[in-house]
């Protein structure tokens, strides 16, 4: 794609702002789900989580630039509104604020757009692939799910809401130790999201503490830069984002990629990387793909585990994806635990 002009970039980033504002003003649409399920899919965990504190990382670039971008761009009007929070993965985010607080999101290698105001030559191969994305995920309306508010068509931007308590790997890192009841509501949240974009063909593939955000004591998950649709003439699962360490078995091993494929259980990559999660809140290990392939080593894992909590994690974990439970399934089984061991029943 051809350079563009800051004057463009300034119609494209107004819009984008003008129209996030209209989509918060918007009441959303609420779920069916059994009213057990539905209190606990609405339940916070605010007071266990420690307040995001914000780096204090402005972008490295002049007073007059600073105020192009916050004026004419986002028209917020506190200088130190634009902040880099960091870079992950896939690519970097930037705080911006005014009446509301939202994410910036650009790809690596593309910080100019943001900190200089030059726009670079993109590849149009790379922006069909963060539009094909970006329109998935627009569409998603679940409330553990991030939400993202805009995306651009032109420069590869995308607009998220701000996760005021940062990410579980945020969190984990300034010294919170979940207890067990929250590790489990946890999992039921985020279960539920998975049967949600499971339901819509979607996988996500790459779930880990750093991918699951905190916003006013709900987690949500996001990051959906491995996003594949399924059933699609163009979708490979060798397109995902994975991280070693959460990845499950048929992120490794082609032969049970082809064979999940050819079944049709393609999305049990997400249920595999949400067990792998999950035993990681609770004993701080992960179980690869690479070594998962032996299921001994999955239970060699849990052991220490109460019984029934092991239990469900091997079926989450189990090598072959076809073994493992679905997401809709996950949920019900991690329901049933968190009833269990929170003194419910």
């Amino acid at each position: 794609m051809s350079g563009m002009s800051f004057s463009s970039l300034v119609i494209i980033v107004g819009g984008l702002v003008g129209g996030i504002l209209a989509y918060i003003g918007q009441k959303r649409q609420g779920r069916k789900v059994k009213p057990g399920l539905y209190n606990l899919l609405n339940k916070k965990l605010e007071s266990s989580f420690k307040k995001f504190i914000l780096p204090n990382r402005l972008i490295e670039s002049s007073v007059v630039f600073r105020e192009q971008i916050l004026s004419k761009i986002i028209a917020f009007s506190s200088q130190r509104a634009l902040v880099k929070l960091g870079c992950g993965g896939w690519g970097c985010s930037y705080l911006c604020e005014n009446k509301i607080k939202v994410v910036l999101k650009i790809p690596k290698g593309f910080e100019t757009l943001i900190e200089t105001g030059e726009i670079p030559t993109i590849p149009q191969k790379l922006m069909d692939r963060i539009i094909e994305v970006a329109f998935a995920v627009s569409k998603l309306d679940h409330p553990h799910i991030l939400r993202l508010l805009g995306f651009s068509r032109s420069v590869p931007l995308l607009v998220y809401e701000f996760a005021d308590g940062g990410s579980l790997w945020w969190q984990l890192g300034q010294g919170w130790s979940p207890s067990l009841e929250y590790v489990l509501l946890i999992g039921v949240q985020l279960a539920d999201a998975l049967r949600y974009i499971h339901s819509r063909g979607l996988v996500h593939g790459d779930i880990k503490p750093s991918n699951v955000f905190i916003v006013n004591g709900v987690v949500k998950l996001g990051d959906f830069s491995g996003l594949v649709k399924l059933l699609s003439e163009t979708s490979s699962l060798s397109r995902m984002t994975y991280t070693p360490g959460f990845r499950a078995p048929e992120q490794v091993y082609s032969n049970l990629r082809r064979e999940a494929r050819r079944r049709g259980f393609e999305n049990r990559i997400d249920v595999y990387q949400l067990g792998n999660l999950l035993l990681f809140l609770l004993t701080g290990k992960t179980v690869d793909g690479e070594d998962a392939i032996d299921e001994n080593v999955i239970r060699e894992a849990v052991r220490g585990l109460d019984k029934p909590i092991a239990d469900v994690i091997v079926k989450l974990m189990k090598p072959k994806p076809w073994e493992r439970i679905s997401s809709e399934e996950a949920v019900k089984e991690l329901y049933r635990l968190y009833v269990k061991y929170s003194g419910k029943e």
